[in-house]
């Protein structure tokens, strides 16, 4: 039984609860009417005011069935998510206001950082090796090259960016490939280069991690930890295409290679100094391998291919480079055999290889074709693997259990280095796979001056790989595009790259056989992209990927962070119910930027 002290205790607890409650939701109500135009919270002036008179009211009734039925009216604001049919199209900077705006931009960085030459303004919104291009590429590039050489400039300058609402696409080695780099709300846009911010802050080989600007680039960190005298022991462990940046591959959450052993971005980053839509500054963590204080922050922005934030800053991780690599090359008479090698390496063999690649006969044939190399090789599907270790006889022991394995399925031949020269000459069939599939298309394209080449990223459970590789094949071939494509696979995580050669007059053709290789993928649990990212050529795919509520909580995040969308617009996801893009680069028509994306 409660004591009278008891019961006023309780009562007033009650009181006090229904206050609090009563407080919040007239907070709510009002909050729920204002709009926001900040990265961050901004309070208001009279917030404290309205806090107070809202609680008068509801707590003696007077108008409490009003805001009741206010604050029971869930509007897109309330909800959870933001459905793009919630959205209303983004206003960007007019003429003059991008006028001042670049004033502005000038002044923080000073006129020899800021640039509108046109090869370099072109070269800012699309490159070759791009398999989507801006339909307008006249208009749809940015007005200006920016080259900040700080945080703090890159936070000033958002901040007018912001104020004048400027599109801001962030760049640094260039080298994606599904468009992220387009300017589609041109040509009042800004590109932000980070070529100036490629200095190694500071290295801690003892904790094993390095702190990096934006613009580092993974090989010449790389060759920054060789050249060490405390770091030579160390390497970074991602290694994408060449002339990738730290940044970049942090946007994309690019891998590379060694993600079998190494891991992704995501496990190689961490913290991050990140800039928001409106200049504020956040750094995501501190420097421990380990944290649970508050939410993950870093592994937010991985990935969010700038359109959540601007990175400046990154800490990664290092590991300890192997005293000794030897690299074997196994042949296979099927697909299947290689993938089901593979899969018994990596789940029952105790064995982990420090990479782990599989390419198909036609590769090789592409490679052997290019004379590369220096050597010629099978022209069957072929497993390629880099095993590391304290000294030769224990990667020789190794290999030789993976050979055994490889017996066991159907092996046709097996071949092993025996040292770095060797190491280089093996490896070679996967390094030329890219040069020596475009050179190919120069051969066997019917216009030999329109080579271009559609890299996909698909990857799902290991188990699932070599059906997706035989059904895609299959599809392929049977569509007129026998020895027109390589496949080059990451096997160790699934992850897998079909090389499609094609002259322009066939994109609609190539991309609906693209579009049922992701409906496999799908099918099979995995994902339209496991490195490259999605830009603007594989936002179709994540709604049948994720689900529609996924996405739409995405575009929640966005516009939490980004409100007035001026960070990369309309990458990843629609951030306008009105735009076509879409629909333009499927038609591959050039028509006026007014009528794709404003």
């Amino acid at each position: 039984m409660f004591s009278r002290n008891s019961r006023a205790l309780a009562s007033a607890r009650n009181v006090a609860r229904k206050s609090a409650q009563s407080l919040y939701l007239a907070r709510c109500a009002g909050s729920a009417r204002s709009a926001r135009f900040y990265s961050t919270s901004k309070p208001s002036a009279n917030s404290g005011l309205s806090f107070v008179g809202g609680a008068v009211l509801l707590a003696t009734g007077i108008g409490g069935g009003y805001y009741l039925h206010k604050i029971n009216e869930v509007t897109p604001k309330d909800s959870s998510t933001t459905p793009l049919s919630s959205v209303e199209p983004p206003q960007y900077a007019n003429d003059a206001e991008f006028k001042i705006a670049l004033k502005k931009f000038t002044e923080i960085v000073g006129e020899a950082n800021v640039t509108a030459d046109k090869d370099v303004t072109n070269s800012h919104a699309d490159t070759f090796f791009n398999t989507h291009h801006p339909p307008n590429p006249e208009v749809q590039r940015p007005a200006v090259v920016i080259y900040p050489g700080n945080t703090e400039q890159v936070s000033q300058i958002l901040k007018v960016a912001h104020e004048y609402r400027v599109p801001v696409v962030a760049n640094s080695g260039l080298t994606s490939l599904e468009g992220h780099n387009m300017h589609t709300r041109g040509p009042n846009s800004v590109s932000l280069s980070f070529q100036n911010l490629n200095d190694i802050i500071e290295f801690h080989p003892d904790d094993l991690d390095v702190v990096v600007q934006a613009g580092v680039g993974w090989q010449d960190l790389d060759q920054f930890l060789k050249e060490s005298d405390n770091g030579s022991h160390l390497m970074f462990g991602p290694d994408p295409g060449m002339g990738a940046t730290i940044a970049g591959m942090v946007g994309t959450s690019a891998s590379g290679t060694n993600a079998y052993r190494y891991g992704t971005m995501k496990e190689n980053v961490v913290n991050l100094t990140v800039v928001l839509a409106d200049g504020t500054i956040v750094k995501t963590r501190q420097r421990p391998r380990k944290s649970s204080a508050g939410y993950d922050l870093t592994r937010l922005f991985i990935g969010s291919e700038g359109t959540l934030g601007i990175i400046t800053e990154i800490t990664v991780k290092l590991h300890p480079r192997a005293d000794k690599e030897l690299v074997a090359i196994a042949a296979f008479p099927t697909v299947k055999d290689a993938a089901s090698t593979a899969q018994h390496v990596i789940t029952k063999s105790g064995i982990q290889p420090n990479a782990l690649e599989l390419v198909n006969e036609t590769t090789v044939s592409f490679v052997n074709d290019s004379g590369s190399v220096g050597r010629k090789f099978l022209e069957v599907p072929t497993l390629l693997l880099k095993v590391g270790g304290p000294s030769d006889n224990v990667i020789k022991e190794q290999l030789n259990l993976i050979e055994k394995i490889a017996k066991d399925n159907n092996l046709i031949s097996f071949e092993q280095s025996n040292n770095q020269e060797e190491n280089e000459v093996l490896w070679g069939a996967r390094r030329a796979g890219l040069w020596s599939t475009f050179e190919y298309g120069k051969k066997v394209l019917d216009d030999k001056d329109d080579v271009q080449i559609w890299t996909t990223d698909f990857a799902v459970p290991i188990s699932r790989l070599s059906d997706l590789i035989n059904e895609t094949n299959s599809d392929l071939i049977e569509n007129g595009y026998k020895n027109k494509f390589s496949i080059m696979g990451h096997v160790g995580d699934g992850n897998c790259h079909f090389l499609i050669l094609y002259n322009s007059k066939d994109y609609a053709k190539t991309k609906e056989l693209v579009d049922r290789m992701v409906e496999r993928t799908i099918k099979y649990e995995g994902t339209c992209t496991g490195e490259h990212g999605v830009g603007v050529g594989k936002r179709g795919y994540l709604e049948p990927e994720l689900g529609v509520n996924a996405v739409d909580l995405m575009r929640h995040i966005k516009y939490s962070l980004d409100p007035r969308a001026i960070l990369n617009p309309d990458k990843v996801f629609k951030i306008d119910p009105s735009e076509k893009l879409d629909e333009l680069l499927d038609s591959g028509h050039v028509i006026e930027v007014a009528k794709c994306c404003h």
